[in-house]
């Protein structure tokens, strides 16, 4: 319920704001009236299927300790994880539909490098998500909270101690998980993190150049910092699956600009369209390989 009045509360703050900026249906049809911006969005698409390939990429190194698959077969279990993350939280959906992908072998191995994976891929959103909080600390007071070193340090350390204390107590399936971490090869893991900071820079190149077309009056730093800054906002605050996700965007970009003085209704548009490219549009595609996957218990082994 809580998770469901956050996206909630963030739909109608997003919808008010585009609504006091006089942002309408006629005039975002426009856009696409135009050659310019065609051309835009068949860029835009091209980077959303090499995203969605550098993330196959890295299902089918992670697959390969219990069952090798194809770079096509890794393609449409991520699709489907796409799917079902419009629905599933914290990315529930797209580790489910990976695992039941596989029709070989225990697949519960899987689950902790696949769980691992998509925490490489939220530590490089936190650490280029500094640059907003750089920006946002330099428009507010809140660098007060934050901006001594010190104050880092014993976070850093508190959080550190959190860590060893719940791998610690944590039951023996968890444990299982790690232990199934940790047979994944050191290459593999650098392999995945390349992989993942490489889907940042698509997803932060395909923002970036929307945004500039959208709302040109706003520098290029500012944007930098808006768009790092909702990056990190939607990976840190809860919310009910993709839908929650848009709406948590939205809210994040109109909190940031606000403070920097400038309109928001341009990048919040380019919000949406990027939502529609590379989530909305692969979640279609998705519906047509469900037929894929085994729930076969028989699989797991466990």
């Amino acid at each position: 319920m809580l998770k469901i009045g956050l996206a909630a509360g963030a739909f109608y703050y997003v919808a008010s704001k585009l609504w006091a900026e006089q942002v309408y249906l006629n005039k975002v049809a426009a856009l696409f009236a135009t050659s310019e911006f065609a051309a835009l969005c068949l860029i835009i698409t091209t980077l959303m299927s090499l995203n969605w390939l550098l993330e196959s990429k890295k299902w089918q190194l992670l697959a390969k300790q219990v069952q090798p698959i194809s770079i096509g077969q890794a393609f449409k279990a991520i699709l489907t994880g796409v799917l079902f993350d419009t629905i599933m939280p914290f990315g529930v959906g797209a580790v489910s539909s990976k695992v039941l992908s596989l029709t070989q072998g225990n697949r519960s191995l899987v689950v902790g490098p696949v769980i691992m994976a998509q925490g490489v891929q939220s530590l490089w959103t936190v650490l280029f998500g500094l640059v907003g909080l750089v920006q946002l600390a330099k428009m507010t007071t809140i660098g007060a909270i934050y901006g001594k070193q010190t104050n880092l340090l014993v976070l850093l350390v508190l959080f550190a101690a959190l860590i060893l204390i719940a791998i610690k107590f944590w039951p023996q399936k968890a444990k299982n998980y790690v232990d199934a971490i940790k047979k994944v090869s050191n290459i593999i893991w650098l392999k995945i993190i390349g992989l993942s900071f490489l889907r940042y820079i698509i997803f932060l190149v395909q923002l970036m150049l929307l945004a500039l077309y959208l709302a040109p009056q706003i520098p290029w730093v500012v944007l930098l910092g808006c768009i790092t800054w909702m990056f990190f906002a939607k990976t840190i605050v809860p919310k009910p699956g993709h839908l929650g996700a848009l709406g948590i965007r939205g809210a994040s970009v109109i909190f940031f600009l606000s403070l920097a003085g400038y309109p928001s209704a341009g990048i919040v548009l380019a919000t949406l369209i990027l939502w529609v490219i590379n989530l909305a549009i692969p979640s279609l595609a998705g519906l047509f390989f469900i037929k894929n996957l085994s729930l076969n218990p028989e699989v797991s082994n466990d």
